[in-house]
């Protein structure tokens, strides 16, 4: 059993992962899971694509956590580029970008029941999703990776293989952009 000390410390639940201990890695899926699942939906823009990658990423983290090496970097930042790696892998292996099918476009549509801020809550989201489109990928990686799953520009610098000032310049510009698309 983890005790109450290493639950909430992510380095050392990563060690006793490694080591084998079934409880450190519940306690990890339970504490990425969430920013990992939305990384890659924002990445997919399709719920059950999403989940099943997210459930891979940490299919491969369990089976190669025996490898990891911390090298200063955050536990996170090793699942995000395992999920980006599984993206660029989802990517390949589809020939073609399907489109929605209508059963999922329902399932997407409000139920009349939906309070009107629920509605416009909803609209926002979208149209934040579609002028994030408008961005390139690497400035949609930047943008996801540093407002949506709060990582700092350092973090992305390292996960990217780029240094923090390109990463500072890339979330300029996709700032700019954003707010030049979001006035329209």
């Amino acid at each position: 059993m983890i005790g109450n000390k290493s639950e909430k410390n992510p380095k050392l639940l990563m060690d006793l992962a490694k080591k084998g201990d079934n409880n450190a890695f519940a306690e990890l899926y339970d504490m990425y899971f969430k920013p990992v699942f939305r990384y890659i939906y924002l990445r997919l823009k399709n719920k059950r694509d999403s989940e099943d990658l997210a459930q891979t990423v940490f299919l491969k983290f369990y089976k190669s956590v025996s490898g990891f090496r911390e090298k200063g970097k955050s536990p996170l930042a090793y699942f995000f580029t395992i999920a980006r790696n599984s993206i660029i892998d989802f990517w390949r292996k589809k020939k073609e970008v399907r489109l929605e099918d209508v059963e999922e476009a329902m399932e997407q549509t409000p139920a009349a029941e939906d309070t009107q801020s629920e509605v416009l809550r909803d609209e926002a989201a979208g149209a934040i999703n579609k002028t994030l489109e408008n961005l390139s990928e690497e400035q949609q990686e930047v943008i996801i990776l540093k407002f949506m799953n709060e990582l700092t520009n350092k973090e992305i610098a390292g996960l990217l293989g780029k240094n923090e000032e390109a990463v500072r310049q890339l979330q300029c510009r996709a700032l700019k952009l954003l707010k030049q698309h979001l006035k329209k």
